[in-house]
């Protein structure tokens, strides 16, 4: 099911259609790699049903979390616009349905139907807007600062409103979603539990004050 604000969730029924027949849909198992970073290929992917993570690795082999495709989402457009090797590894995190297109049917679709061109533009303008976001926090914020606002970003409200993480992230996931090491985040999620600030629960992970979590990281410390 595609999530509301995703990009295919964003396109008219008839430019969907329009690429339907023309993407060829696979399964990809738990862990399964899509795409690998410097890899020639151009197909364009979508993710159907399931989610992907896309990851850079540093010259010691440590993961950078770059962002998480979910229902709805797309990925390897950049290669397929400039032409270059994939900037990024792509790995299915769980059994995912994933749609592939061909770059020259892409390229047709992209300069032929207009609400697809706009969808597109918005979806690359967001990408920015998030590199600038995480360029100012890995530049200028602690460790803990770091960590804290990507936890409020994940999460979503409990039908009680309390937010909470679902599944819990592991702390290696979380170090490399905020460029530390995995030791760092451990660190820093024992003190906010013994803090009272966060809490695991079942397979949940809940922010017991989110607005304290808030005031954390405006605070100069």
């Amino acid at each position: 099911m595609m999530l509301p604000g995703s990009f295919l969730a964003g396109l008219a029924e008839e430019d969907r259609a329009a690429m339907a027949a023309r993407w060829t849909v696979r399964q990809y198992g738990r862990k399964e790699m899509i795409i690998a970073h410097d890899e020639e290929s151009r197909e364009v992917f979508f993710v159907l049903e399931g989610r992907a993570r896309a990851t850079v690795y540093s010259e010691s082999g440590r993961a950078v979390a770059f962002r998480d495709i979910e229902p709805g989402g797309i990925f390897g457009e950049l290669a397929a616009i400039d032409g270059r090797a994939r900037s990024a590894s792509v790995i299915a995190l769980e059994p995912s349905r994933v749609a592939s297109m061909p770059d020259p049917a892409f390229h047709e679709l992209v300069t032929s139907r207009p609400g697809l061109t706009w969808a597109l533009l918005t979806h690359l303008t967001l990408l920015i807007r998030h590199l600038t976001d995480r360029v100012y926090e890995f530049s200028t914020l602690v460790v803990r600062k770091r960590l804290i606002r990507e936890l409020l970003r994940l999460a979503v409200d409990e039908e009680d409103g309390s937010p909470a993480i679902r599944p819990a992230p592991t702390h290696f996931d979380l170090a490399s979603r905020i460029s530390t090491h995995r030791e760092a985040v451990s660190r820093e999620m024992s003190a906010l539990a013994r803090q009272g600030l966060v809490e695991k629960r079942g397979n949940a992970l809940i922010l017991r004050h989110p607005a304290e979590l808030e005031r954390l990281c405006a605070s100069e410390e």
